[in-house]
């Protein structure tokens, strides 16, 4: 019957035998990898011929001396070719998920200025959903007609006023138009958030197309967030269904 010193030390051997093999275990593995893949290609000799675009990836040298042979420059042409592509596809797919998020937060403030009964709920409408779901830091309706009765007086400009002079000077091409606008008095558009603002959108509103009744501004805190070369489709479209909606209230 063997004693616990002797116990002792087979289980300290065993613990030793056991490292040994751990260590050797990942030159092993690695040998084996590189065995088990030469012998699979091996047995199927037409593997590249069904996994063709496993090629572009691979580096193979031709015994052409010090010159590069025609394939391999062909081969190098196809992989720059290829990389070019990818990044491309992953442009548009970036693009796409962009589109397809603007979409749906434009199909939101849709129905919710549907839901609107009057011109203040609209002005309410825009500043929730803009802020919240566009990015945008100020919103300021302001409409260049004689108000109605009842209806909020800070949202209509006369026209011979600074800020009715530079807004129409900017609605005269009728198309939305981005930047920063020095001339414009910031504090009678957007109160205490004016100080923070450093780029604008400025968005005309009409009944037709030569009948400009007001302008939507979006203000940001970010100078790139609306410059000069920016597109401007989804601001046309949010003028056309603004325009649209306030056109029942006036």
């Amino acid at each position: 019957m063997n004693s616990s010193s002797e116990l002792e030390k087979q289980s300290v051997t065993t613990d030793e035998n056991e490292q040994e093999l751990i260590s050797e275990q990942p030159a092993i593995t690695e040998i084996n990898k590189k065995q088990v893949t030469a012998d699979f290609l091996a047995e199927h000799p037409d593997f590249f011929n069904q996994h063709a675009s496993l090629l572009a990836s691979l580096e193979i040298a031709h015994a052409s001396g010090s010159a590069v042979s025609l394939i391999e420059r062909q081969v190098s042409i196809l992989r720059e070719q290829n990389s070019q592509y990818k990044s491309q596809l992953t442009e548009l797919v970036a693009i796409a998920k962009e589109n397809e998020q603007s979409n749906q937060r434009m199909h939101k403030l849709t129905l919710s200025l549907m839901g609107c009964t009057g011109i203040d709920a609209c002005e309410v409408a825009l500043n929730e959903v803009l802020c919240d779901e566009f990015s945008v830091d100020a919103v300021a309706l302001k409409l260049s007609i004689e108000p109605q009765s009842e209806q909020p007086e800070h949202l209509f400009v006369q026209s011979d006023t600074s800020l009715g002079k530079e807004l129409e000077k900017l609605l005269n091409t009728r198309k939305p138009v981005c930047g920063f606008f020095k001339k414009i008095p910031l504090d009678e558009l957007f109160d205490e958030a004016s100080s923070s603002i450093t780029s604008l959108a400025v968005i005309p509103l009409f009944i037709e197309k030569n009948n400009c009744f007001g302008a939507l501004v979006l203000g940001s805190n970010n100078v790139r967030r609306f410059n000069a070369e920016m597109g401007t489709l989804f601001l046309k479209r949010l003028g056309e269904v603004l325009s649209h909606r306030l056109s029942a209230f006036i």
